[in-house]
């Protein structure tokens, strides 16, 4: 990895002969004629560039008058950072170049009141000016130079200067200038300090106060005039020691992959470099490690570090260099949440990192060192190759984007003292203000806090500075089971804390009686019976709550970005709900999460049932649930909705068992006679469910079909000589063999592996709540792309989440669905799937064998299906239980992948940006743009879903049927395998199995060109007009779809004209459900609930 990411020598000439070509520049650039008032700078008004501090954006209303003059540097520009110490990074190489501002530029006070920053800008703009005049640089023109911040601050612009040639695609150099460290006493910017007057920003101060300390501020100059000593001790510590330069750029890997370097809060590679000097200067770095080790070091010191304990802060500064004003280490971190004191004793690193950046930091540091040790992991996967957006990591996201509202918070709420600290910076008084408010109302529900920020985009010279970020995201990372804490509560009504307690919360304080006989003040956030996706939200509800009551936003002025997509597994809120609730009491908002314990707690009912059957010939050992429901994985909800009609058993769904009975040595040795004593099991269980439960029960060649307090199970029988019998086949010598072949392996996985599998991830959905809902939500998201169960079969979805839920430490793995799903797609988006393989060691029980598994895979790549999905319990099947050739198919894989990029697209700049996030109807409904015929099922022969629906993407509106259909039948599914199965030459074939009522089609590409006759390829052809050739007739194919659906289909067309069609064959009701109160009584579905069946 480290010789893929060296930097071409071809970037390293240009960056050096650009140096040495901007150093004689410079030496070449006269002082300018005498000093000038700020008001009237002649060669600024001369000029159209626009100098890139904008006072305006930081609230600066009276700002004193001071001359400027460029003074001609007398110390040669020098690169610094990663240039520097010859740790360039791509693939968007960055680097910088230092001008240090001769101390004659700066008058007596210009460290006071940003007239140090303006003036550095001045420099910074007349050097700017003085480039595109100049012929040294004739191939750089305005378009070739931009201003930026460093960091995102807006008190420090930069200068980005794009080579002309094509290196410009991916370098940059960027100039930044400083003050010359001979400029300013260091003392002055001690932390207790004040350098920013209260009357800068137009408010006066009170006679007697005493001025605001700017701890911030004064480190934000201390950067500038300490770089010189800084820079010259990292080149004296990198310098030709190449495992340091190299463990360097292994960690910026790291940090860059997980994003913890952005913004102006940002951990950036810094002060990792400085923390390697720090490493290397106390003796726990040495030459003789290699770029592994120095990281591994770094990461084992960062780990265990405490940066943010008083008197704890590491120190670059000699102790004998130690004077009278220095501050001490306990004075540093009485102002700043986070200390590491630079070269010169005066200067923190670390002043603009938060508290919770540098702890989750810190646990990012651990969590590699422990996957490091864990032989088991592929850790160089995880901490290098993966992607892990900042973003993702949060459970919630807070967007405070309004402008009204930040002015609001800013005018009301931001003290003096934080308004002169930060300058005037928007971002970091918002930041300061919402955290601490947060912190304290969120407690123990929350881990981090931590602030999304993006880069600022560069602007061209002859605009305005860039406002940069008058808002703020903030990510919440919960603190899992923590998080679903449904009560705060307060001290006793007589403390002396209760009133405080009272203000802080507001009219949700109440006074309550707990059982253990307490009165104390308590906040209430949801009911003790809710369902686990209401208590998800518990932290949402405190945000808001908070945000109105100390800050006075409604929840209109936010976003609060949490729970959107959980609507997918919620009831459909046309379907009548009235006699299940009253029956079954059943609450009208449940989900399919909630409902999937009922199902449990019934089939584990039923199995004990079974199991005390004591009339049959061999006892009943396990019984085992392998349907989604029965895991909390499937998207659909399961209402107690089955019936017994006339000896017919109606279900929309039926959940699937496996029975394992005792050991015998009697049963026969022929397939046939073996499945014939299964069934005859088959009717003696239902006989004495019958006569001992009153249980209706039918016997099917599948197995036993049970009606079960409204819910349809169906069990089957597990033998292990079944499998042996199918495997078994004779040479032509007549031995006999067994060997493997695909029946055994369906009815292995089906028999033996899949209950394993089906119990595991069941084990995880109580160890991390949030899978299987964001199992959910993913499989209802392939299914609005029109990807079936046949195409992407459900387990996939389900492994592949898994996978996302077991690889991370266990305080990484999302509290939210939604951040489940947003994972899923980035699995999805961002995995070669030519080379790699998804490995589930469920328990560990492959006991050291994954890392065989993974070199067998790669070695043998061709042998595997396109997605190749491996668990523990796949025995001498990995690779091909999950998957096949056929599902998916590399077309189908190739297709769910460019839909999650584009999908992750679409949210990510929604999470990042601004912009409000995506609603679910635009995300869960496909494109129906590419699909050649359309083919519209009639309304009264397809069940509508009991999820919510958005609609369809082919019709305008689709009559609703309840109607409850057969017991395992499905019509639409079931035509769909007749068409793939007879017509797959010619087409595609598409359909939504949750909800859907149309087939999409897509012809096969050249399907319809001119081919030789063969007398074996003449379905659905007819002769060419020379009567030479044949080429496939589509109109014959659309008359066979016809023969082939009957009387089922409704309409047959493009995708135009069915839509057409739907909106003059039907018109919409006026109300917004499916049907109105008055025709409510005679919705087909409530007739199947005659409460005399069962």
């Amino acid at each position: 990895m480290l010789a893929e990411l060296k930097i071409k020598n071809k970037y390293l000439e240009y960056i050096n002969a650009f140096l040495e070509k901007f150093t004689v520049f410079l030496k070449n650039l006269p002082t300018s004629d005498g000093k000038e008032s700020v008001d009237s700078m002649s060669w600024l008004k001369q000029s159209t560039l626009k100098v890139p501090l904008d006072l305006a954006f930081l609230k600066v209303t009276k700002q004193k008058p001071f001359k400027f003059q460029y003074i001609q540097p007398n110390k040669d520009p020098f690169l610094i950072g990663a240039a520097a110490i010859h740790n360039l990074l791509g693939p968007q190489i960055q680097a910088d170049i230092c001008v240090v501002i001769p101390p004659q530029c700066f008058q007596k006070d210009d460290w006071l009141n940003m007239v140090y920053d303006q003036k550095r800008a001045y420099y910074l703009t007349y050097i700017a000016q003085h480039i595109l005049k100049s012929n040294d640089f004739e191939d750089i023109g305005e378009e070739n130079l931009k201003f930026n911040y460093y960091n995102n601050n807006p008190l420090k612009p930069v200068l980005e200067i794009r080579p002309a040639s094509k290196l410009s695609s991916k370098l940059s150099i960027r100039l930044l200038v400083v003050g010359d460290e001979m400029s300013f006493k260091l003392n002055r910017f001690v932390p207790w300090n004040n350098n920013i007057r209260l009357s800068l920003f137009d408010e006066e101060a009170n006679d007697d106060s005493v001025p605001f300390a700017t701890p911030s501020y004064n480190a934000n100059l201390l950067f500038d005039i300490t770089m010189e000593q800084n820079q010259k001790l990292l080149r004296e510590v990198f310098e030709n020691r190449k495992n340091l330069q190299e463990g360097l750029t292994l960690l910026k890997v790291w940090l860059r992959q997980r994003q913890l370097d952005k913004g102006i809060n940002g951990f950036n590679a810094h002060l990792l470099a400085m923390f390697i000097v720090y490493l290397f200067k106390q003796r726990k770095l040495h030459m003789n490690m290699s770029s592994y080790q120095v990281a591994r070091n770094v990461w084992n010191q960062l780990a265990f570090s405490s940066w943010h304990e008083s008197n704890k802060g590491p120190t670059l500064c000699p102790s004998i260099n130690i004077n009278a004003n220095q501050p001490t280490l306990e004075q540093m971190h009485a102002y700043h949440p986070v200390v590491f004191i630079d070269v010169t004793g005066y200067h923190n690193l670390c002043f603009n990192v938060t508290l919770d950046i540098y702890e989750l930091v810190r646990f990012e540091a651990k969590l590699a060192v422990q996957m490091l040790n864990d032989v088991k992991l592929n850790s160089f996967q995880l901490l290098f190759m993966n992607k892990f957006p900042l973003y993702s990591q949060c459970d919630h996201i807070l967007k405070i984007n309004k402008t009204d509202a930040v002015e609001q918070i800013l005018d009301m709420h931001v003290g003096p003292a934080d308004k002169c600290n930060f300058a005037g910076h928007t971002y970091l008084q918002l930041l300061k203000v919402v955290t601490r408010l947060l912190s304290k109302g969120l407690g123990k529900r929350v881990r981090f806090l931590i602030p999304l920020q993006q880069d600022v985009p560069s602007w061209s010279l002859v605009e305005h500075p860039t406002t940069g970020y008058e808002y703020l995201h903030l990510g919440l990372i919960l603190n899992g089971e923590q998080s679903l804490e449904i009560l705060d509560k307060g001290p006793e009504s007589i403390d002396e804390k209760a009133s405080e307690f009272r203000k802080f919360w507001g009219d949700k304080a109440q006074l309550r009686r707990f059982q253990d006989g307490t009165i104390t003040e308590a906040v209430v956030w949801a009911l003790a019976k809710d369902d686990l996706s209401k208590k998800r939200l518990v932290a949402r509800s405190v945000v808001l709550h908070l945000l109105h009551h100390h800050l006075q936003l409604e929840a209109k002025d936010v976003e609060y970005v949490a729970g959107e997509y959980d609507v997918v597994f919620k009831i459909n809120k046309a379907y009548k709900m009235d006699i299940i609730v009253e029956k079954y009491g059943i609450h009208p908002d449940a989900d399919a999460e909630a409902l999937s314990l009922r199902v449990i707690r019934e089939f584990d009912n039923l199995a004990r049932k079974l199991t005390n059957l004591k009339e049959l010939p061999l006892e009943i050992v396990s019984i085992a649930g392998v349907s989604p429901v029965l895991r909390y994985c499937d998207p659909q909800p399961v209402l107690p909705t089955a019936r017994n009609i006339r000896q017919q058993f109606h279900a929309t769904q039926i959940q699937q068992g496996i029975i394992q009975l005792g050991l015998s040595n009697k049963w026969p040795t022929e397939l046939t006679a073996l499945r014939a004593i299964k069934t005859a099991f088959y009717l003696q269980i239902g006989k004495l469910l019958q006569e001992q439960h009153q249980l209706p029960t039918k016997v099917t060649y599948g197995g036993i079909m049970v009606l079960h307090q409204g819910y349809c199970f169906n069990f089957e029988i597990a033998h292990p000589k079944e499998v042996g019998l199918l495997k078994r086949e004779k040479t032509e010598k007549g031995v006999t063999k067994y060997v493997d072949c695909t029946a055994s392996i369906a009815l292995e996985k089906r028999h033996y592996i899949l209950p394993k599998v089906a119990g595991a991830l069941k084990a995880l959905y109580q160890k991390h709540n949030s899978f299987g809902p964001a199992v959910m939500i993913s499989k209802r998201w392939l299914y609005s792309q029109l990807v079936d169960d046949c195409l992407w079969p459900d387990e996939c979805t389900e492994l592949l989440i898994a996978s996302q839920y077991q690889k991370r430490a266990n305080s990484l793995i999302t509290n939210a669905p939604q951040m489940g799903f947003i994972r899923f797609l980035q699995l999805l988006a961002v995995t070669n799937w030519k080379t790699e393989m998804i490995l589930i060691n469920f328990n560990d029980n492959m006991e050291g064998k994954t890392t065989l598994v993974r070199i067998d895979c790669i070695c043998k790549r061709d042998h595997f299906p396109p997605l190749c999905i491996v668990t523990s319990y796949d025995q001498s099947h990995y690779g091909h239980v999950w998957s096949s050739a056929e599902q998916p198919n590399p077309f189908v894989l190739a297709r769910v992948t460019l839909l999650a990029r584009q999908c992750l697209d679409y949210l990510e700049r929604s999470l990042i940006s601004p912009t409000r996030f995506i609603k679910p109807s635009k995300l869960f409904m496909p494109c129906s743009e590419g699909y050649h015929l359309i083919i519209q099922i009639k309304p009264d022969n397809v069940t509508n879903t009991l999820a919510h629906e958005f609609g369809s993407a082919f019709v305008e509106y689709s009559k609703p049927n309840w109607r409850l259909p057969l017991a395992g039948t499905n019509f639409l599914k079931t035509a769909v395998e007749q068409l793939r199965e007879a017509y797959s030459d010619y087409a595609a074939f598409f359909y939504n199995p949750c909800g859907g009522k149309e087939i999409a089609v897509i012809w096969k590409p050249g399907i319809f060109e001119n081919k030789e006759f063969k007398v074996t390829d003449v379905q659905a052809c007819s002769l060419t007009k020379d009567g030479k050739r044949m080429q496939v007739n589509k109109d014959v194919l659309i008359e066979d779809f016809k023969f082939i659906l009957k009387d089922f289909y409704l309409r047959i067309g493009s995708v135009e004209s069915v839509r057409e069609a739907s909106c003059i064959s039907f018109t919409k009701p006026t109300t917004k459900r499916y049907f109105n109160a008055i025709k409510q009584q005679k919705v087909i579905s409530t007739k199947t609930f005659d409460k005399t069946k069962v």
